[in-house]
């Protein structure tokens, strides 16, 4: 993500804001998309809206020649097609869209480990989280108005606290390789089936967990060829706003900000060389990865065309005078001397 522009939202209009989140937009990608505007009204160029900045919408043609061409193809590129239901075997068992074959490659991609130390600052941020929470829902009894990130953390409940600890302890535990049925998570933490579900759902809207589905593929001489769904795989993570409202926000330095803008930077440019295929396919199909790709993209083009410009010689100078060392005699600036007037 863009870490590098650190305008804030309050001059970004709340709809704007609320629906950009909806639609999972980072709130640093649409600080980074409102700072991107306001460069384009100074510059007196073409705004675009914020839907198409973040990669939302794609833009029109008269919009998109506003763009580079780097931004252009990468906003151009239309997500892949979703699959809107799952399917059926002549078994009759259902097997959910967008499920991942078990030993596939996708579930190594996706497992993400946990040393001791993430696993201590994950369990003290469950805590302080839970702590908070309960503070904020005295103070909203009281009158207080809430934000909607402290509405979110109100919802942290005891069980929600206590489920994600048992997570925790399985990642460590497995390497990263969490995959616990419901009925597992019930024995874990004394919950009923409905409870359990509303508590993975809960942690998934705070952010602390991710989960994808999973399903076995088998073939017997009973039943032929069938598909089974089988338990989700887990991995866990604490996200910036959660962080900073517990007061574990660690910043990160300036030279690894540097090196993630230069990393996404180089990872637009080559996406923005491939063909258009095979970009659809490489294109992440999270939003707010697509928003920091376009604007890195942009970025990195408005950089260079600086570093161009700075790079050109300067005509309001006098001409310089430089030593020819084969004829031995000293001329003037060879650019000066070919322009005309």
């Amino acid at each position: 993500m863009l870490h590098t522009l650190n305008s804030g939202l309050k001059n970004v209009p709340a709809g704007a804001v609320a629906e950009l989140r909806a639609s999972g937009v980072r709130d640093d990608d649409i600080r980074a998309a409102f700072e991107f505007q306001e460069q384009q009204r100074r510059a007196g160029a073409r705004v675009l809206p914020l839907r198409v900045i973040c990669g939302i919408e794609a833009p029109t043609r008269e919009a998109r020649s506003s763009l580079s061409a780097t931004a252009s193809r990468l906003a151009g590129t239309k997500p892949r097609m979703q699959v809107r239901r799952g399917g059926t075997h002549v078994t009759r068992r259902a097997v959910w869209a967008g499920s991942v074959r078990t030993g596939d490659a996708a579930e190594a991609e996706f497992v993400r480990a946990i040393d001791t130390d993430q696993r201590k600052r994950l369990a003290r941020a469950c805590y302080l989280a839970f702590d908070r929470g309960r503070q904020l829902a005295a103070q909203k009894r009281q009158g207080r108005e809430l934000t909607a990130e402290e509405e979110q953390l109100t919802l942290f409940t005891r069980s929600c606290r206590d489920m994600m600890l048992k997570i925790l302890d399985d990642l460590h535990y497995r390497k990263g390789w969490c995959n616990p049925s419901y009925e597992t998570l019930m024995r874990w933490t004394g919950l009923a089936r409905r409870a359990v579900h509303y508590c993975i759902n809960r942690l998934k809207g705070l952010g602390l967990l991710e989960w994808i589905r999973r399903y076995d593929y088998s073939s017997d001489s009973e039943f032929g060829a069938r598909s089974e769904q089988t338990s989700n795989l887990y991995r866990c993570q604490l996200p910036d706003w959660l962080a900073k409202m517990v007061g574990l926000f660690a910043p990160v330095p300036a030279d690894e900000e540097q090196r993630r803008a230069e990393a996404l930077e180089q990872n637009a440019d080559m996406l923005a060389s491939v063909g258009a295929v095979e970009r659809r396919h490489m294109m992440p199909e999270d939003k707010g990865l697509r928003a920091a790709l376009i604007l890195a993209g942009e970025l990195a083009a408005q950089r260079r065309s600086t570093d161009a410009n700075t790079r050109e010689c300067n005509h309001c100078t006098p001409p310089h005078t430089y030593f020819d060392i084969l004829k031995g005699t000293r001329r003037s600036c060879p650019s000066r001397a070919t322009r005309k007037p």
